[in-house]
């Protein structure tokens, strides 16, 4: 039996240490008299399907102007905003659902700045987990990523360890009073509801921004529909209180 039980522990040992790692990699690539053009290169990249993080610059010296050379399913100028000068957001989600591989290493696409000074400065991720949100499709309905590895202007190999729960399953919670939520940036959001039953729904964003609030009412059990106001693609927080106040909190995208 013990012979067993350590032949077990080994074979997960070594399974363990051979996932990998997502690497994410921002290098310069060229430097023109009007522009920054900077490689998005990717290693480990296996059954990504959509992600969310934040980069920090200088405001005063570039400015984010588009998205060129993509070989990344739906990437696009538009997945990639700045919110105020120097913070660069992306939202990318694979509108198919469809896990994207590609071999190591690959430049999946180029990031444009525009110069505005002469003067450099460095493009870099931000370093904290929270800014990170990155969904993969392993094949059999989980979604979870536990580390990525970052290297940019700042950091060369940095570990990242993501909140466990920020990649889970939408519909891994507490409480299942409803599954397959659906939400476009329209306003439409969409849910199975468990059984008939009184919800009330309310909607965030990642900063706890309460940005829609349904008083409670009755669901009958299946397919629901309701209307929200329209979003910008992004990941949100929803939030439903059932009639023994049983609460689920499901993290969802809006695309």
């Amino acid at each position: 039996m013990r012979y067993y039980f350590l032949l077990a522990s080994f074979i997960l040992a070594a399974t363990l240490q051979a996932q990998s790692v997502l690497k994410l990699n921002v290098e310069l690539a060229e430097t023109t008299a009007t522009e920054k053009v900077y490689n998005f290169t990717v290693d480990d990249f296996e059954g990504v399907i959509g992600w969310q993080f934040s980069m920090h610059y200088d405001g005063a010296r570039i400015k984010y102007k588009e998205v060129r050379n993509a070989v990344l399913n739906y990437i696009s100028t538009g997945s990639f905003f700045e919110p105020t000068p120097g913070e660069l957001r992306s939202v990318w989600l694979d509108n198919d659902l469809t896990p994207n591989n590609y071999p190591d290493p690959t430049v999946v696409f180029q990031l444009v700045f525009e110069l505005l000074d002469t003067e450099s400065t460095p493009l870099c991720f931000e370093e904290s987990e929270e800014y990170f949100e990155f969904i993969v499709d392993e094949g059999g309905g989980s979604f979870t990523l536990s580390e990525i590895v970052i290297t940019d202007d700042c950091n060369s190999g940095l570990s990242i360890f993501l909140d466990p729960s920020a990649t889970d399953t939408p519909e891994s919670t507490r409480a299942q009073l409803i599954s397959d939520v659906y939400l476009s940036s329209t306003g439409m959001l969409s849910f199975s509801s468990t059984y008939d039953q009184n919800l009330s729904i309310s909607l965030f964003d990642l900063n706890g921004i309460e940005l829609t609030s349904i008083n409670k009412k009755e669901y009958p059990a299946g397919r629901q529909s309701v209307t929200c106001k329209p979003l910008a693609s992004g990941i949100y927080l929803l939030k439903v209180i059932g009639d023994d106040d049983s609460e689920q909190v499901v993290k969802v995208f809006a695309y």
